[in-house]
């Protein structure tokens, strides 16, 4: 008889308890809908409902793993060539930003970074042919260059909730990036030749994609870990010209540039103003 009336207590304790968690944050959207007119019980008024909105600054590093497409020259038109190895270096990259946060889900920056200098390596080959006074044998490229660019995005990220801190998020982001190509060099070693390119610089359309989650270590600053997905489009060396000065080619170009970038930022939320609670009169 006991244990059935302590079973009936503990029964009635847990369904109270369930009744007032299933009725706290309904009391408590009460009070930002109106639901307790005249301010709160000791004589204080009801506080504003919390704002998500707001502008944030964001300063990051992190590493590119840049992988190139194919590369080319204007040689390629008049034998066969054929590419053995294209690459890009990784490097370290710098970038700030500012942004609003528009929802508690919904965000958006303008970033901009240095993608710090990368070495470019590239090898191929050709056959030699022709016949008489004309003929040649066959040869390699050797490439080598200084790579680095400015990138620009303006992005947009969904915020996927929040779990103890931690707030997952994915987004997406469209901008230029200046690719700057240096010091390229073409060593022929089959044919002891060397030749040297000139600087060049191109600017195209570049798009990304983020994957990351954000940690809140305070009500205003959040470090954030992501993964990002860049296409950087294509660059090119400038006219390569032999030792002696004569014209071998019109540049090296680097197609189809992409990047597997890591990233650790943090971003500032500036303050908000304090909630006051004033005495009702």
């Amino acid at each position: 008889m006991n244990t059935n009336r302590s079973s009936y207590a503990l029964g009635a304790a847990l369904g109270s308890a369930l009744v007032l968690a299933l009725c706290a944050p309904a009391s408590a959207a009460d009070i930002y809908n109106g639901g307790y007119e005249g301010g709160l019980k000791g004589g204080y008024d009801v506080p504003p409902p919390p704002s998500d909105r707001g502008i944030y600054f964001k300063g990051y590093v992190g590493q590119a793993n840049p992988d190139v497409g194919n590369i080319w020259t204007d040689a390629y038109n008049t034998n066969t060539f054929s590419v053995h190895h294209k690459d890009i270096k990784s490097s370290p990259l710098y970038g700030i930003g500012v942004g609003w946060q528009a929802r508690h889900w919904l965000r958006f920056d303008l970033t901009g970074e240095y993608r710090g200098d990368a070495l470019f390596v590239g090898h191929d080959s050709y056959p030699g042919g022709g016949f008489g006074p004309g003929a040649f044998t066959a040869g390699t490229n050797e490439y080598t260059a200084d790579v680095k660019s400015w990138l620009g995005l303006a992005n947009a990220y969904i915020d996927m909730g929040n779990w103890c801190g931690f707030t997952p998020y994915i987004g997406a982001g469209i901008g230029f990036a200046s690719i700057n190509v240096s010091g390229m060099k073409d060593m022929n070693v089959p044919q002891r030749s060397a030749a040297f390119g000139g600087d060049k610089t191109t600017t195209n359309f570049a798009w990304a994609l983020h994957a990351g989650v954000s940690y809140d270590v305070t009500p205003q600053m959040v470090v954030d870990l992501s993964y990002r997905y860049t296409d950087l489009g294509s660059a090119s060396s400038g006219a390569v010209y032999d030792f002696n000065g004569n014209y071998s080619h019109g540049g090296v170009h680097i197609k189809d540039i992409t990047s597997n970038d890591l990233l650790f930022g943090v971003r500032y939320k500036l303050q908000r103003e304090t909630v006051a609670y004033a005495p009702v009169k």
